[in-house]
């Protein structure tokens, strides 16, 4: 009886409770905008704030949705949410504020559209939903410059460049890898353009998948981006290989000015064969076989290449010597030649000591002698100078040796001697050519 007693009560304590209306849920206000206020760039990112306040308080994270808008990038920022408390009609609201990151692919007028958000607020068990207002967006048009195809606005851009092995001690079958990290202010990973490594006549290219993240603050507030890309380079002939540089343009945030950030090209060289021992080496191979193998080394065969020479200087060794004597004679000639001897004449053009132009005159009158030409200036006048030539000459002999009343010009002297020389090659050329045997058929 007892036990029966106590299970009506119970069952009549459920429905009340059961009919007694659950209290109302607590008024919520939810707001979004842009920051900063204001048209957007094409290309540039801003950002979206969601704020929620209610006169009572949040007992957990609001809950929003990943947004979808066609021609922009948009995604839920991980910032730490901040805390609100404003005054509403003599009230004291408190609330948070949560962050979409927004980067416009197109200009032109854009819509966000209106989403809801779920929160726990008070003491309700229930959680509350609230339905946001459209957001319309203004995004101006970016014009790029010529050669520009795609745009990068951040507030700074820095390019590292990381190459290994560094010792530079590199043989055919070893590997290159070069790592490119690009880290942009203002600008989320996915906006990072990819890093384009070219490929290079003589190297295997094997390209990594790249590693993005976006930075953070100690706040948990967005910095920029992160993007890591990396290629190995496996070599497959002896030689000099160069890596192009990589340059990223951007523009600046900041200034509107547009930027490059470049990582330096990469050079090195490829010898033959590998001189490291495997870690885990097998048994020794005999003798030919190691000697075969370090013949075929960059010592071996530049050991064979002296051996070579020095066989083949030593069998031609006469001929040699007297290649090497026809060549000394040669320079000899060349050095000592009337051609060279006359240019040291025309850099007396601006001298104006009698001394240092009759010396380099009447050297080069001597060299000109041997190839059959008049043995002195006097001569050179008669034959094919003028009067200007005997009149220079005479001034710079009278400065020499006579008084030094007489005026003359090194330029003057220089021209003179040069239009003598023209006329006497000319003579030489017309001597040369002409036949020293009578017409064949003199009446054909």
């Amino acid at each position: 009886m007892k036990a029966w007693l106590a299970s009506c009560l119970c069952w009549i304590a459920i429905i009340a409770h059961a009919d007694q209306a659950a209290p109302p849920a607590p008024p919520v206000q939810v707001r979004v905008h842009a920051v900063p206020s204001g048209s957007l760039m094409q290309g540039e990112t801003a950002r979206i704030a969601v704020d929620l306040l209610t006169p009572d308080f949040f007992t957990d994270a609001p809950v929003l949705p990943e947004l979808h808008v066609d021609g922009a990038y948009l995604s839920l920022s991980d910032e730490t949410p901040g805390h609100l408390v404003e005054t509403v009609n003599g009230q004291t609201w408190s609330g948070v504020s949560r962050t979409y990151l927004i980067t416009p692919l197109m200009s032109g007028a854009m819509e966000i559209p209106s989403f809801e958000i779920t929160a726990h607020v008070g003491a309700a068990r229930t959680p509350v939903t609230v339905q946001t207002e459209p957001l319309s967006l203004s995004v101006r048009a970016l014009v790029l410059p010529p050669g520009v195809s795609e745009a990068l606005i951040a507030g700074s851009v820095k390019l590292t460049q990381t190459v290994t092995p560094q010792d530079g001690s590199l043989h055919v079958g070893d590997t290159v890898t070069r790592r490119i990290e690009i880290v942009a202010e203002g600008a989320p990973a996915m906006m990072l353009p990819p890093t384009a490594f070219a490929p290079v006549d003589g190297l295997t290219l094997y390209a990594a998948s790249p590693v993005t993240r976006d930075a953070v603050d100690s706040h948990g507030g967005f910095v920029g981006g992160d993007r890591v890309d990396t290629a190995s380079y496996v070599i497959g002939h002896r030689g000099h290989y160069r890596l192009p540089a990589v340059t990223v343009r951007w523009l600046d945030s900041r200034t509107r000015q547009w930027r490059e950030s470049t990582a330096p090209e990469v050079r090195f060289h490829a010898w033959w064969g590998a001189p490291d021992k495997p870690r885990f080496a097998l048994p020794e191979r005999g003798f030919m076989p190691r000697l075969i193998g370090w013949l075929s080394s960059d010592a071996g065969l530049a050991v064979l290449l002296l051996i070579v020479l020095g066989w083949i200087g030593w069998f031609f060794r006469d001929a040699c010597r007297r290649g090497w004597q026809r060549w000394r004679a040669w320079r000899y000639r060349r050095h000592h030649s009337e051609p060279v001897a006359f240019r040291a004449v025309r850099r007396q053009r601006q001298a104006s000591s009698a001394a240092a132009v009759a010396e380099a005159v009447d050297a080069w009158v001597r060299r000109a002698a041997d190839d059959g030409a008049p043995a002195s200036v006097s001569a050179w006048a008669s034959r094919y100078g003028d009067a200007a030539l005997r009149a220079q000459w005479a001034g710079v002999q009278d400065a020499l040796y006579g008084p030094g009343g007489s005026a003359w010009s090194a330029s003057a002297l220089v021209d003179a001697l040069g239009s003598a020389r023209q006329r006497w090659k000319h003579s030489q050329r017309r001597w040369r050519h002409r036949s020293a045997l009578p017409p064949l058929n003199p009446f054909a």
